[in-house]
């Protein structure tokens, strides 16, 4: 099917980038955003909430300000009036030019967000998208978020990359009704070379779930000149030799409306040309 949307600890050791809860190192992500009524993040009508920090260097990102960990301010330049006497403060900036990306958020708020749209969950069979940037950077603190949420009654979806360790999957299978993992390349070199990481893990965590039985919905984003061609057959064809069905694959069209946000936050522009994807 098609849909056009803009869309354990031993092994971390072999995992370069993996952010794994140890050390003193990273547990609670910031909060980039949270989306309302959102019907594109898994079943019904959800409420989506993006965290800050991915392992991925992906070049076609089209939330650079998810990449780092910390929080980041961007100035919108085609807003900016350059006053003198600016605060750098988002909440009085007078044209909007201001954001600060990435904000703390505890899950007792995050549940109590989430809630305020049960009614709406519970007509159209929808609840609780968890996405980034990775929310598997974080999966600890994701296992605690998503077990609230099972408490409170809300039903949970993973948007996901899966680079993460083993552990991250077998800790979050109980308290995750459905994936939504990105499948980005299947050749590993090309995945490398436009995400930064080898694809190799995530394999391995994609067919743990599906040995798992778990719920899947696989994301194939086609991008021109990068992700299309060959690889898309090479995507399709994997993904049903591993038992993934044909109706549980989601090509998503490129978009390339980003570029103003790497402007903001000074950030080099690496986004690929948006024309039409070759397919073989």
């Amino acid at each position: 099917m098609k849909r056009r949307e803009f869309i354990g600890i031993g092994a971390a050791a072999l995992l370069p980038g993996l952010l794994v809860a140890r050390e003193g190192r990273v547990k609670t992500p910031l909060m980039l955003d949270t989306k309302r009524f959102a019907i594109h993040d898994g079943p019904g009508v959800r409420t989506t909430f993006f965290v800050k920090g991915c392992p991925l260097k992906c070049v076609w990102c089209h939330n650079p300000e998810s990449i780092k960990d910390e929080a980041q301010w961007a100035r919108f330049q085609h807003l900016c009036q350059h006053h003198a006497t600016c605060t750098m403060d988002e909440a009085t900036c007078p044209t909007r030019a201001l954001k600060l990306y990435g904000k703390p958020w505890t899950i007792d708020a995050l549940v109590k967000k989430a809630l305020e749209d049960k009614p709406f969950y519970d007509r159209t069979g929808g609840g609780v998208t968890l996405s980034g940037g990775e929310p598997l950077r974080f999966w600890e603190w994701a296992y605690d978020f998503f077990a609230a949420c099972r408490a409170a009654g809300l039903h949970t979806c993973l948007d996901t990359s899966l680079y993460a360790p083993p552990l991250a999957i077998e800790k979050m299978l109980p308290v995750t009704d459905m994936w939504l993992p990105d499948y980005k390349a299947e050749d590993d070199a090309l995945h490398a070379r436009h995400t930064g990481v080898s694809n190799k893990i995530i394999k391995k965590n994609l067919e743990r779930l599906v040995a798992a039985k778990a719920k899947l919905e696989v994301r194939m984003l086609i991008v021109p000149g990068c992700t299309d061609g060959a690889d898309i057959r090479a995507r399709h064809d994997y993904l049903r030799s591993i038992g993934i069905a044909d109706k549980d694959v989601v090509e998503l069209e490129y978009f390339d409306y980003a570029r103003s946000k790497y402007l903001a936050l000074g950030m080099p522009d690496t986004m690929p040309e948006k024309k039409e994807p070759v397919r073989l």
